[in-house]
């Protein structure tokens, strides 16, 4: 079933950026948007009890420019009531769309009943939906933060200046859902049949079940089934490691869109269509290098610098001295140290 509706007002076929917990922080989504420009950009997914309750420190993962939209707050939970509240701080910080995570399978996670392990409760699934339209809704109609600690709302006002956020005028957003094919095995016609009771805006697909996690193959004829029994758009998602598998899985799903996610570590430019080896090596290290000044004026403390160091060995591969480079990098503590290192191949 072709859906007649749009994302985001986007044009056929969107192309974004998939939220992937540890990775999509503020510092990667300004770099991918610079030097990608995807047409859409997601958070990390983020906790709705810590972002109600816990002040500040939960909601740094809010933070974002005005470059990276539009830009869509990702949360996760099982709790509708902190769903309700959790909307309402979306758009209090002028988001673009709240999306809800059905689909990570982390043990941590799904273990709490949260992420994927929603498909096994469908009714508490829909119940979600609900609740954040309906936080949505409210803050439209009256604009309250209401059941929030006084802390949690000083801390939006503090990200409001960080960020520049003036709401002037109050809109709807859109709910969105990401999610997976099934948990121990796919039951794709179930469980979009019933998260289409709730309307959601759109609903991103990921074609793995959680037992799989990110094992075997994401299987996009699965994906192909959600699109043909629902009218809502579907981003297909999973196994998406190249521009041409972009093309592939449109071709395949006849989905909307797709969000790409591992294939874009340390290669923004898969959303221009550019393979990694087709880029010249000076203009990965600047780009590298770009980020990781992007990252310590985000995270100004020293100790945060460790996280960082992931991303080193996703830019610098595939010349001489990849390796012995990698392990210099991977050692490093500060912006000063990563540019001694890689001063010499910029010279």
């Amino acid at each position: 079933m072709k859906s007649n509706k749009k994302i985001l007002n986007l044009e056929y076929p969107v192309m974004g950026l998939s939220p992937m917990d540890g990775v999509t922080d503020s510092a990667y989504r300004f770099i991918t948007k610079k030097y990608g420009n995807p047409d859409i950009n997601f958070t990390e997914f983020t906790n709705v009890i810590g972002l109600s309750m816990a002040g500040h420190h939960v909601l740094k993962d809010f933070h974002y420019d005005k470059s990276q939209k539009p830009i869509v707050a990702q949360i996760y939970g099982k709790d509708p009531e902190y769903f309700y509240h959790a909307a309402k701080i979306a758009c209090e910080l002028d988001f673009d769309g709240v999306d809800i995570n059905m689909g990570c399978p982390a043990k941590n996670v799904a273990s709490s009943g949260s992420g994927a392990a929603l498909i096994r409760t469908p009714d508490l699934a829909r119940e979600i939906i609900a609740a954040t339209k309906e936080g949505v809704q409210h803050w439209v109609d009256n604009g309250e933060l209401t059941g929030l600690p006084t802390k949690t709302k000083n801390a939006i006002k503090k990200l409001q200046l960080e960020i520049g956020v003036d709401v002037k005028e109050r809109k709807l957003i859109p709910v969105s859902v990401k999610t997976r094919i099934g948990f121990s095995e796919p039951q794709t016609e179930f469980w979009i049949q019933n998260l289409e009771k709730e309307n959601p805006a759109w609903i991103s697909l990921h074609g793995r079940t959680l037992k799989q996690m990110y094992t075997g193959f994401a299987d996009w004829n699965e994906i192909k089934k959600a699109v043909e029994i629902t009218n809502i758009p579907i981003l297909a998602n999973g196994d998406i490691k190249t521009y041409d598998d972009y093309k592939k899985v449109l071709k395949v799903t006849g989905a909307f869109g797709a969000l790409i996610g591992r294939g874009s570590y340390g290669n923004p430019w898969i959303f221009k269509g550019k393979t990694f080896e087709e880029v010249p090596l000076a203009e990965k290290i600047e780009v590298l290098l770009d980020h990781t000044k992007r990252f310590v004026k985000l995270n100004p403390d020293p100790k945060a610098f460790v996280q960082m160091r992931k991303h080193f060995g996703w830019y610098i591969k595939g010349f001489d001295g990849a390796k012995e480079t990698r392990e210099k990098l991977m050692k490093t503590n500060s912006i000063l140290e990563v540019e001694l290192i890689l001063g010499e191949f910029l010279n």
